[in-house]
């Protein structure tokens, strides 16, 4: 009885469930049958209007683009040449300030290096006077080689005169010895006379030499109090004061840093497959990265002769000549994008970049949009006022174009190929947003 009544209850739902589904069929093919029809229209659709350039084939010299930091090729690290204290900082010594050549940034005291000079100077007075002193004993030694010399010969005639005594058996022979005496004691007190000069001119050739070292240590004594003032080598501005008035300063420790802004060399890494197109003088478009562009020309000034072969980057040396003041001044140590231009130019075709969608390029030919794949070979940046368009961001095809081609200057998603449009030259566009006649 049980399971008849659940047999009973079973058939009952799925009769129920089949009535159901026939009943949304139904419906469906109702709502179907009454809904309303699109009506085809056999009105053509206005055709758009589109900016377009014309294609050419123009003279385009390739570019590379690479980084660098700006630096002052004159510049100086002002050192302390002798161990001394500070004693002064004018106020003109401060970071940012303009000086010359000779301005004074540090005084060092001094005080010990002038009494050296002093001390130098009474050695080479006690010199003077012991050369002077000198002089007069050479005097009188010259005096007594003259006076032995003298004696000398008088006692030789009167040596010659007994020898001649003496063989004619007029005088002794002990008469001759006694005179031979005599004159070895004139001829010994000539060579004591003559031994007494070359001393003295031994004692000159020392104090002449000891003279000399104390000249220098006069020299080198000035010398020292003149660098006890520390003065600007080079024209430009000070970049930064590394002492404090009162600071002991060693030899050789920096002081200060000028800078001469009126040369700048900025330091360029490009990919080494450039080596064959950039050449010395080629024009650097310099321009800073940050959301304020400023731009500077510069010039290719030397190349490096090797290659790094880990980066695979070659090395170029841009140089920018500006004047010591100015609005516009080229900041050393700016970090700056550059624009290296090829020395020789080849005909190429190209378009604004913005012409470019998705590797296409949009054509219109014969009212209708047509388009083509292409690669780009390189981009370049510049001006060309034959196209009529202020673009300044370039790019040069891997293919050519037909001369005269329409090639539509800001392709959107809604074009498609096949869309009837009306090219509209940008020359043109440009004067109706101006607002003028064309």
């Amino acid at each position: 009885m049980k399971s008849s009544n659940i047999l009973i209850m079973w058939i009952t739902r799925t009769a129920v469930g089949i009535g159901l589904l026939v009943l949304s069929f139904v419906l469906v093919g109702w709502l179907m049958a009454t809904a309303p029809k699109a009506e085809v229209s056999n009105e053509e659709l206005e055709a758009r209007s589109v900016v377009v350039i014309e294609a050419a084939s123009v003279d385009v010299a390739r570019q590379f683009t690479g980084y660098g930091v700006a630096r002052a090729i004159e510049d100086a690290d002002v050192p302390a040449r002798v161990s001394s204290t500070v004693v002064r900082l004018p106020a003109t010594s401060r970071a940012g300030n303009r000086v010359k050549v000779g301005d004074v940034l540090i005084e060092l005291d001094s005080t010990d290096f002038r009494e050296e000079v002093t001390m130098a100077q009474q050695r080479l007075l006690d010199l003077s006077a012991q050369l002077k002193s000198l002089d007069v004993e050479e005097t009188a030694a010259r005096q007594s080689i003259e006076i032995a010399q003298q004696d000398l010969e008088l006692i030789n005639r009167e040596f010659d005169r007994v020898k001649e005594a003496v063989t004619r058996e007029a005088a002794m022979p002990r008469e001759a010895d006694q005179v031979e005496k005599q004159v070895l004691a004139a001829q010994q007190v000539l060579l004591k006379a003559e031994e007494t000069l070359a001393r003295l001119e031994t004692r000159r050739l020392a104090l002449n030499a000891q003279k000399h070292r104390e000249a220098a240590s006069e020299r080198i004594a000035r010398e020292r109090v003149d660098r006890c003032t520390i003065t600007s080598p080079i024209d430009g501005f000070i970049e930064r004061i590394d002492v404090s008035q009162g600071d002991n300063l060693a030899a050789g420790q920096r002081v200060a840093r000028i800078i001469d802004p009126r040369h700048i060399e900025v330091p360029l890494s490009l990919p080494a497959s450039a080596r064959g197109d950039v050449a010395v003088g080629n024009d650097v478009a310099l321009a800073t990265t940050g959301s304020r562009k400023r731009t500077w020309p510069a010039r290719v000034a030397r190349l490096s002769p090797e290659d790094d072969p880990s980066s695979r980057t070659m090395r170029v040396y841009a140089e920018v000549t500006q004047p010591m003041v100015g609005d516009d001044h080229l900041a050393p140590g700016a970090f700056l994008e550059a624009q290296v231009t090829a020395d020789q130019g080849q005909q190429g075709w190209i378009v604004p970049r913005r012409s470019v969608r998705k590797d296409r390029v949009l054509l219109v030919r014969e009212g209708q949009i047509v388009s083509i794949p292409v690669s780009i070979r390189y981009p370049i940046l510049g001006e060309f006022h034959e196209f009529d368009v202020p673009d300044r961001d370039w790019v040069v095809l891997d293919r050519p174009l037909q001369q005269g081609e329409q090639v539509v200057l800001s392709p959107s998603r809604t074009l498609s190929d096949g869309m009837p449009v009306t090219a509209v030259p940008a020359g043109l566009s440009l004067v109706a947003d101006r607002g003028d006649q064309p």
